[in-house]
């Protein structure tokens, strides 16, 4: 499958890099994740070039990886560093791709690309997860038996929350509903309000007023080629964005090949912030959610698409709530060809 490939992508979770390599398929690429003994991350190709064995299944010596077959050790460069046998030399060939990453808002991020675009300012920006004084978040990962697009379709069109999520449906329905499509050069901002309605959803969680019913917003803004950040959040009706509960989150999703994707998450709070107990209740719930209802109905998507990728080609029907979906599907297509085509003038 083709993919954009200058961009950053999400590998995964600060947390699961620990003492023990990862072993991650990404962008249809196997792939290892491992920590060095300073804290730096490292991905290289999950496949030491003497015997094929994973390097995943290896262990990390101070900033090399070790192969747990014959002890070849490689730096996060991919560079064979060290080779226990004979005199020692590195025999040609030993080196492994390798890619750049960048560990930042709880997450490892990788440039599939050309390494000297790599920028790190070019990461999304998720504020939330770096301010401890006003939000705390938590955080999750699905792996999703689709194509990823699907994911990205599924979370720009958010009138699926009231047919979907019965926990969060409003009674008033999508009749109560308020939207707007924003595009900004390459930004597709697909925003929701729901005026002075019953209080439901994650909101109900933190809400404190006596107050039975509220505004709502559900502002989705994304960016090529899968980063996604929603600002979710209520307030007393006529109050301002920031007066009431902020729910602001990042759904990050990376290809792992044409059929399967991984769905990093983030969920933010700007209440009971130092409450323990209550992250791990909104974690859970959230990630319920995601697992038996949002990936359940992509999964099965898939399953009736069979062996398409691109829904496009199956000339599906199209509804108002798609728009935002479909402008980001276009936008990603451009940059893929255009990407492309700058690959093949500079090959020539």
């Amino acid at each position: 499958m083709t993919y954009l490939r200058n961009a950053w992508y999400v590998a995964a979770l600060s947390s699961e890099i620990g003492e023990k390599p990862l072993a991650r398929r990404l962008l249809d690429q196997d792939m290892a994740l491992f920590r060095t003994q300073d804290g730096a991350i490292g991905l290289i190709a999950d496949r030491c070039p003497h015997r094929f064995a994973p390097l995943s299944m290896g262990v990390v010596r101070g900033a090399e990886i070790e192969c747990a077959y014959h002890g070849l050790r490689f730096g996060r460069d991919g560079r064979c560093a060290h080779n226990p046998h004979g005199d020692g030399r590195i025999p040609r060939g030993a080196d492994l791709p390798a890619w750049p990453t960048q560990e930042r808002y709880g997450f490892v991020w990788f440039w599939p690309g050309d390494p000297a675009r790599a920028d790190a300012g070019l990461i999304p920006e998720l504020p939330f997860n770096d301010d401890p004084a006003r939000f705390a978040p938590v955080y999750g990962y699905l792996d999703v038996a689709g194509n990823y697009q699907l994911v990205v379709d599924n979370l720009l069109d958010l009138s699926h929350v009231e047919y979907l999520h019965p926990m969060f449906a409003q009674p008033e329905g999508v009749s109560a509903h308020k939207t707007q499509l924003i595009v900004e050069d390459d930004v597709v901002i697909s925003k929701r309000w729901k005026p002075n309605v019953a209080i439901q959803g994650l909101a109900r969680l933190f809400w404190t007023s006596p107050s039975q019913r509220f505004d709502a917003r559900a502002h989705m803004t994304w960016r090529a080629p899968s980063a996604m950040v929603f600002d979710l959040g209520g307030t007393e009706c006529g109050a301002t964005d920031e007066d009431g509960v902020c729910l602001p989150q990042a759904h990050l999703i990376t290809p792992a090949s044409e059929f399967r994707c991984h769905y990093f998450w983030s969920l933010a709070r700007n209440r009971q912030i130092d409450d323990a107990q209550a992250g791990e209740r909104i974690r859970t719930v959230t990630q319920r959610v995601f697992e038996t209802e949002d990936a359940r109905m992509i999964e099965a998507q898939q399953r009736n698409m069979g062996a398409v990728s691109d829904m496009m080609s199956l000339r599906p029907l199209s509804l108002e709530p798609d728009a935002p979906a479909m402008r980001a599907r276009r936008i990603l297509a451009e940059k893929i060809r255009l990407e492309q085509e700058a690959g093949r003038v500079a090959a020539q």
